[in-house]
């Protein structure tokens, strides 16, 4: 398993497990962990019809803005068995709606947090969390819905200097697949090598965007080989792959945050915070597919035999879906975007069959995109 999921596994197995089961062995950390150092700090506006042309509503008074807020709960309250494509466009308008609120009561108020207009603000809030939440659960959902649901609610969805970023760095990214693999030696060898390079790159620094570049087309190859024998890895320790490239993304953060001196003879790209949050995700993106991917894979070959390896699979999969963040889910590309759709897709039938063989509650297993949405809902 790599390091982007090693940690949360529990949090799979304790949902999907019946009551009655309690011999199946879990030995992970609890927990969904996000991929490591991807950073949303991104300044992101949306365009909407009702928008004043900033993305925020205009409000003359604090007593019209929570008028407004709590007829939108009002009429909230009046939907049941919403489609995905409604609620997405709900939440959309909700997220202007609320900045809009926010920013008239800051201008409007003394700023007291006790006093009514913020009161009655939080009040409001949390019952649209709650009605949005007994919306996503109103029908059941798919991988599929919670795919579009995080694509087309993503503050980033407009962002046009962050897509033309992500189309200048998609090149390079299209072109990590077409790198050869180096298995020579076997697992123990492929895993020795990956460990050294991390080593080696982690010591030396990763300064500028060219360096980055460099790491992440030498990480990709060493982890190509790794899927390679995924079924024999899936449970390995690899708390040293998992230190060193924790370091390296600390070491690319830290470029990002210092200007590189470059010469007129050796000139140097320097790394921005954009670049390096940009990098990252999209690097964290086709890792986690690739991973997901291969692990379907596997499954229908038949080379995944033992539990213990089958409850690190059904992590792989879904794992995709349990990273996603806001601008992870912006910086997909359209082909693989149209990858992750296939995939979403396809988890339906996978779930059913390792359900079957661990013996594991078919129903809590399919419940699991709903409870992911309501997750993601209650963090908004």
């Amino acid at each position: 398993m790599t390091y982007e999921n090693q940690h949360c596994r529990r949090c799979v197995i304790l949902h999907c497990r019946k009551q009655n089961n309690s011999s199946t062995k879990s030995n992970s950390n609890d927990g969904i962990r996000l991929a490591a150092c991807i950073a949303t700090a991104i300044a992101a506006f949306m365009l909407t019809a009702c928008s004043d042309g900033n993305g925020i509503k205009s409000f003359r008074s604090s007593d019209e803005a929570i008028s407004e807020y709590h007829g939108f709960l009002t009429n909230l309250r009046k939907d049941d068995k919403v489609s995905v494509q409604s609620l997405a466009k709900v939440i959309s308008e909700w997220r202007v709606l609320n900045d809009s609120v926010a920013s008239c009561l800051a201008r409007d108020t003394a700023g007291f947090s006790h006093s009514y207009p913020f009161v009655a603000y939080r009040e409001i809030k949390d019952s649209i969390r709650i009605e949005l939440c007994r919306m996503a659960m109103s029908r059941q959902r798919s991988y599929h819905d919670l795919l579009y649901l995080r694509e087309r609610t993503s503050p980033y969805a407009h962002d046009g200097e962050l897509h033309q970023a992500m189309k200048e760095a998609q090149p390079f990214f299209a072109s990590l697949d077409s790198l050869p693999i180096y298995n020579k030696g076997g697992k123990q060898a492929v895993l020795k090598r990956y460990q050294q390079f991390l080593q080696k790159s982690a010591k030396q620094g990763i300064h500028d965007k060219e360096a980055l570049r460099a790491f992440i087309r030498e990480e990709h190859r060493h982890f190509k080989a790794f899927l390679q024998y995924l079924p024999d890895l899936a449970d390995s320790n690899i708390a040293d792959i998992t230190r060193y490239t924790e370091q390296c993304c600390v070491q690319i953060l830290r470029a990002a945050d210092r200007k590189v001196i470059g010469s007129a003879a050796s000139p140097v790209e320097e790394l921005s915070h954009k670049d390096a949050m940009i990098y990252l995700a999209m690097r964290t993106n086709l890792r986690l597919l690739r991973n997901a991917q291969a692990a379907i894979g596997d499954l229908k070959s038949g080379k995944v035999k033992s539990e213990e390896t089958l409850h690190a699979y059904l992590l792989m999969m879904v794992q995709p879906f349990m990273s996603m963040d806001d601008l992870s889910v912006s910086v997909l590309s359209e082909k693989d975007k149209s990858d992750y759709y296939k995939l979403a897709d396809a988890l339906s039938k996978e779930m059913d069959g390792l359900a079957k063989r661990l013996h594991l509650d078919k129903k809590r297993m399919a419940d699991m995109p709903m409870l992911m949405m309501k997750i993601y809902i209650t963090r908004l």
